[in-house]
């Protein structure tokens, strides 16, 4: 649904404040149980890049994922939260992450990169987090080669049955979370079905209970 230009903000202003709240216990909270799916999705968008590949990282956050990609990749990873990069600097000059060529403090939505820039975008755990993924997909999508591939890993919300109503209970309290439980697969299937050039060459359900999905959508070098 679109959102004025003020509610935008006062959105992005909620989920900058929350992730900074999560920021020093996020890696406590958030690794291990993440990390099936993190791997998955790193070893997806490292395939996709290829060697030497330029690839973009959206809602890095601490950088769990960093240290999964290929060293001979040019890693660049951006997100809302200084809180959250600042612990991802730190990651990548205790742990040596050559792979890594910057980290920025950047809205999703409005990038300041030029069109394909990038041989593949990866967005883990983010879709659900910012206040217009429709944005965040044209921008990801703008910033993608023609050729590139763009990996979204997310968890999409159940239709039925006992998580469902988990989901719409949590979904109260989605302004403090900072992200979205009852945040439907429409979001971001009703997009990829809309664009001409884009093709969902994977659909995969991860672990833990196989509650995210893995989705990687090629971007054809030209419309069919």
């Amino acid at each position: 649904m679109p959102q004025s230009s003020a509610a935008s903000a006062r959105a992005q202003t909620r989920t900058e404040a929350a992730y900074s709240r999560w920021a020093p216990v996020y890696d406590l909270i958030f690794d291990l149980p993440f990390h099936p799916g993190r791997l998955a999705a790193s070893r997806a968008a490292a395939a996709a890049a290829g060697a030497d590949g330029a690839m973009l990282v959206v809602g890095v956050g601490t950088g769990l994922e960093l240290e999964l990609l290929p060293a001979e990749l040019r890693v660049i990873g951006v997100d809302i939260s200084a809180a959250m990069l600042d612990i991802a600097r730190e990651r990548v000059t205790r742990k040596g992450l050559r792979q890594v060529k910057g980290l920025h403090v950047m809205d999703a939505g409005a990038m300041e990169f030029a069109d394909g820039q990038f041989d593949v975008a990866l967005a883990p755990y983010v879709m659900s987090v910012v206040p217009n993924p429709a944005r965040v997909l044209n921008e990801i999508w703008r910033v993608v080669r023609p050729g590139g591939q763009m990996v979204v890993m997310n968890h999409f919300a159940a239709d039925r049955g006992p998580r469902a109503a988990i989901e719409a209970a949590m979904e109260k309290a989605a302004w403090w979370l900072g992200w979205h439980p009852k945040f439907p697969y429409a979001a971001v299937g009703d997009w990829i079905a809309a664009q001409p050039d884009a093709e969902l060459t994977e659909r995969r359900a991860l672990s833990p209970l196989r509650l995210f999905t893995l989705l990687v959508i090629g971007k054809r070098a030209s419309a069919p």
